[in-house]
């Protein structure tokens, strides 16, 4: 996972701060585990530029996409419910005195747990694991 120092919160540095989560594999990785999985692009709303996922294959092709649709819409809801979770999680361990590097450190932490949660509930549901987002993964 990519790692982001802060000394503030806004909406865009949480929004930066979500890219990095995503699992992070190379196209090797990938290709041995999921060999038969179709990747697939779509835009982000949530954190800007291109979001990917690598799905199993459906009855059809067109099937396929149709999953990897509903499963970038969900992880866009994820992502956009953390966002508020991880900036207030943020901005509470500043006022509560912790220095920046220890705040970020922790929330970072939490970061990293939401993700692997996150990609597996959206793995689990839709059969499509999220494999980049915008400067991380295969579509950095």
């Amino acid at each position: 996972m990519r790692r982001v120092r802060a000394l503030s919160v806004g909406l865009p540095v949480a929004v930066l701060l979500l890219t990095g989560c995503v699992p992070s594999a190379g196209p090797g990785d990938l290709k041995r585990s999921y060999p038969d999985r179709q990747l697939f692009h779509f835009h982000s709303n949530v954190a800007g530029g291109e979001m990917s996922y690598l799905c199993a294959p459906g009855e059809t092709a067109a099937a396929t996409k149709a999953r990897a649709a509903k499963a970038h819409g969900a992880y866009e809801a994820e992502i956009g419910s953390y966002g508020d979770t991880f900036a207030q999680e943020l901005v509470g361990a500043l006022k509560s005195g912790a220095a920046p590097s220890t705040a970020t450190r922790k929330v970072n932490r939490e970061s990293d747990a939401w993700a692997r949660k996150a990609a597996l509930k959206i793995e689990a549901e839709y059969q499509c694991l999220p494999v980049a987002a915008p400067g991380v993964g295969l579509g950095g």
